[in-house]
């Protein structure tokens, strides 16, 4: 029976040292190089589609400027475009604070209710 026993055990870790073998060599197989020399090469096909991108475009037209202070560092400025607030949210009013009204008042309706959810264990009475 215990040879039996060893039998199955060096069978199985054998097994597993081989699944841990595998699993660490599978990686491996993803760094070599396959197919032609041709996808390699300058001259070859997979590079003849390659377009340069277009030039970034230029930037925004606004007050930009640079000035030297008393010690002679340089300080970069721009000034910003003054943002358009939309007047859409004026109208909302009191309507717009509903859901947390809502939920505060469902809180206090529900606050009678917490005796009878913690009365339902018999041995806390």
């Amino acid at each position: 029976l215990r040879a039996g026993t060893l039998r199955i055990a060096s069978h199985l870790m054998s097994r597993l040292l081989e699944l841990l073998l595998a699993l660490c060599v599978a990686p491996a197989a993803s760094l070599t190089i396959s197919g032609s020399a041709s996808a390699v090469r300058p001259g070859g096909r997979s590079l003849r589609f390659v377009r340069m991108e277009d030039a970034p475009p230029p930037p925004p037209s606004g007050r930009l400027g640079a000035t030297v202070d008393q010690d002679g560092k340089s300080n970069v400025w721009a000034v910003e475009p003054a943002m358009k607030v939309d007047s859409q949210n004026k109208d909302k009013g009191l309507i717009a604070y509903a859901p947390v009204i809502g939920v505060a008042g469902l809180i206090v309706l529900l606050v009678p209710l917490l005796p009878i959810l913690f009365a339902a264990n018999p041995d806390q009475a």
